[in-house]
Order: C-alpha cells, then sequence, then structure tokens
C-alpha cells in the first residue's frame, strides 16, 4: 500500500499548474523591437524584416533548431550600435506596457497555483516585468544577453552597422502563409532570405561577434517545449493537470503538448500559429477572462472550461455557480459592453478563428506603435 500522506490529505498537494509566455497577455508591446527602436538605425524595420526571415525559416521552410534566432543574431547589432546591458534594461522598463489588470491576475494566479513563466525576450526584458508585476524572477525562463562581456572593435563594428543598412534597405514581404498550405515563395522573400542567410550564416560567423551569437541562448519553441517537460518533472503534475496561456509562434508546439495531453491549451491574442496548437481561444484587452478560465480548469477541470465557454453569455455567467465569483464579476466589470470572445477550438473551426485572432494579436501589438 501507498504511504499516507497527511499533506495531501489536507489538499495541500497541487495536482494542477501553470505556465505562461508574455506578449499579448501579461504585456502588449514587444520590448525586444523597442531596444531595436532604440539603439539600431531603422531598428524597428529591422526588427520586424529579421522576425519575418525568422518566422519563414523556421515555419514555412522548416529548418530544423531555428525558432527564436532572432534573440541570436539581433545582439551583434545592438553591440555595433552601442547599445549595452544598463541601457538595455532602462530601455525595457521605459518601454514596457502592461495589460489592463495584469498585477491582479497574475497576484491571483500564483496565489492559487504553481505558477512558471517562458518567455523568449531577454532577462532584462524579465527584470522589467517581474519588477512591474510583483514577481519573483526565479519563475522565469528565457533568452540570455550579456553585451557588457564583448568587445567589439571599431572595423567590425562598421562592418555590421553596414549589414543592418543592407537589411532595412530591403522590401517587407507582404505575402501571407498559411499553416501547412503549401505555397511558392514570394520573390520579395526569396530576396530576403538569400541575403540574411549569408549576412547571418557566413558574415557574422567570420566576425568575433559569432562568440557573442553563441553565448546568446535563445528561448525558441523546442526550447520552451523542453522547458514545459522539464516544469512536468520538477513538479509531478502532468498534462492534465496543466494550463498553458501562449500567443506567440514558438509556443505551439509546448501547447501542443498539452492540448493533446488532455490539459487547457489557451491562445490569449494568440498568432495564427499558437491557435493551431490550442484547444480555447481567448481575444481580449485585458487579461482576467484567462484567469477566469484558468480558475474553472483548476477547480473542475478541462471539461468544465468548455462548458463555461459554452454558456459564454453575460446573463449566464453572472447568476453561474463559480470558482471565485469577485474575479468572475471583475471580469464582467472591465467588459462593460462586450465580453472577451472565447472559443472552444477544434479541426472545423481552428483556421477561421487562426486568421481572426492572428488580426486581433496585431492590431493590439500595433496599438502601442
Amino acid at each position: 500500500m501507498a504511504a499516507y500522506d497527511p499533506m495531501e490529505e489536507l489538499g495541500f498537494i497541487h495536482d494542477k499548474q501553470l505556465i505562461c509566455s508574455c506578449i499579448g497577455f501579461l504585456q502588449t508591446n514587444n520590448s525586444t523591437r523597442d531596444i531595436c527602436t532604440k539603439y539600431i538605425r531603422d531598428g524597428d524595420r529591422f526588427y520586424d524584416l529579421v522576425s519575418r526571415y525568422e518566422e519563414i525559416v523556421s515555419y514555412v521552410l522548416n529548418r530544423d533548431g531555428r525558432s527564436g534566432n532572432v534573440m541570436r543574431e539581433i545582439p551583434p547589432f545592438l553591440k555595433a550600435f552601442g547599445a549595452t546591458d544598463y541601457g538595455v534594461l532602462q530601455t525595457c522598463k521605459e518601454s514596457l506596457r502592461l495589460m489592463p489588470q495584469a498585477e491582479h491576475v497574475m497576484n491571483y494566479l500564483t496565489d492559487t497555483l504553481p505558477t512558471f513563466v517562458l518567455t523568449t525576450q531577454y532577462e532584462h526584458q524579465v527584470l522589467a516585468l517581474s519588477d512591474a508585476l510583483d514577481l519573483p524572477v526565479s519563475v522565469f525562463k528565457n533568452s540570455t544577453l550579456c553585451l557588457d562581456d564583448y568587445d567589439m572593435k571599431r572595423p567590425e563594428g562598421r562592418s555590421i552597422r553596414e549589414y543592418a543598412g543592407t537589411i532595412t534597405a530591403l522590401r517587407m514581404p507582404r505575402n501571407i502563409y498559411r499553416l501547412n498550405t503549401p505555397v511558392a515563395m514570394d520573390a520579395d522573400d526569396s530576396k530576403m532570405i538569400t541575403i540574411l542567410d549569408n549576412i547571418m550564416d557566413s558574415k557574422l560567423k567570420n566576425t568575433e561577434s559569432s562568440s557573442l551569437m553563441d553565448a546568446s541562448l535563445p528561448l525558441g519553441s523546442n526550447e520552451k517545449a523542453y522547458s514545459l517537460l522539464d516544469i512536468r518533472k520538477r513538479t509531478m503534475i502532468d498534462f492534465d493537470g496543466t494550463a498553458y496561456i501562449g500567443g506567440d509562434m514558438n509556443d505551439y508546439q509546448a501547447m501542443d503538448l498539452v492540448r493533446d495531453g488532455s490539459g487547457l491549451a489557451l491562445s490569449f491574442n494568440g498568432s495564427e500559429f499558437a491557435v493551431h496548437g490550442c484547444n480555447v481561444a481567448v481575444m481580449s484587452r485585458d487579461c482576467t477572462a484567462a484567469a477566469v478560465l484558468v480558475a474553472e480548469f483548476y477547480n473542475e477541470g478541462i471539461e468544465a472550461v468548455f462548458d463555461l465557454i459554452s454558456n459564454w453569455d453575460r446573463e449566464t455567467l453572472r447568476k453561474r455557480d463559480c470558482p471565485d465569483r469577485r474575479l468572475m464579476n471583475a471580469m464582467l466589470a472591465a467588459n462593460p459592453r462586450k465580453l472577451p470572445e472565447a472559443h472552444i477550438v477544434d479541426q472545423d473551426n481552428v483556421t477561421e478563428i487562426a486568421e481572426k485572432s492572428d488580426k486581433y494579436r496585431t492590431k493590439l501589438l500595433l496599438s502601442n506603435y
């Protein structure tokens, strides 16, 4: 017979956990884009082009191990334009835009169940976010960056600044690629990929900046999935007891694991790829709805979440028996005219919801610029 555990009998052993990402859920700005804008000439355009390049080679051309590489490729350019670790940290603090109710929601969630944050952002961004939300840095896992440990000679810096100019001179491709849909590569995308392949995989690797790139460890889609598996191993809470709130492209693999394991894979203001990995999708300008759904999952499980969404109207929610009436009332009060959109996602509606959510996410993030 199994040993008697009095703590478990008293209900002090958690059987649920939460893992979440940041952009679109906790914050509405992209801190990496803000850093590029601050330091690199035409940095917003530079970031958008490099991000598109990495998205295409990772998710359209399916090159292994490229997801999240944008966080590895940006540091030499930041260094060449004079960025320092202190300056980057200050930029992150100044540019941070929290989602409405983010601090209240995270305080509620961390008090309710074990909570972890996986983000592709650098530790500078994590420090700014953890301070704003009053969260311990220990709950975060992130990409790494250390600019001050590396010296860059003037000729190398000049060359890298020229590479940045070559990138920003490119035309921004506009073709939209759908997940798992074969399509011919756009001419502008083909040109961009050829030029950036040459810069990122050839020219930069032949400079001393390659050591800075090697030291910048990105938390891409594979790393997020491995981190999820590591958390499961440490907490001994399986996927059916895991809620994952994601929205980035690189959340897809982790969310797919949770969804297939009968957990709550919640796309919150998610990109098209994130929605394809979820079983629930929410579009909202404040994050209280996520707390409502996680609370339902924590108390009753995934089927109760599906039932809640199936009865997602104001009158029913006002009268419904729920785990935390104050939390539910807070969500209703925060959305007096229209409730956040909440959908159960399946094979029949995933394409439609993914397209709608991606447009909503783009509009939400662009509202900061």
